[in-house]
């Protein structure tokens, strides 16, 4: 999955936030994060890209669940409390 940020800067916080979660399902679930810059037609856009892989489908269901669960919020407090490179 990719999601685009508005700064590499946010693509970092988020991808730092997310990640600090192990997984419950242990090496059943791996999720992999990772920054990217994507340039195309003139525009920078900064991605943060997870992989998720799952030994079983319903695991796969769960996980991406759950980290779009996890991104809502990530999204509402950047929306609430802005972005400041300062904070």
């Amino acid at each position: 999955m990719d999601i685009a940020f508005p700064s590499a800067l946010d693509s970092k916080r988020a991808m730092d936030v997310l990640s600090v979660d192990e997984e419950i399902s242990g090496d059943r679930v791996v999720k992999t994060y990772s920054v990217i810059s994507s340039g195309g037609d003139g525009g920078e856009k900064n991605v943060l890209r997870v992989n998720i892989e799952a030994t079983e489908a319903k695991l796969l269901r769960v996980s991406v669940s759950s980290f779009y669960d996890m991104l809502k919020v990530v999204v509402k407090c950047y929306q609430e409390f802005g972005s400041d490179p300062n904070c």
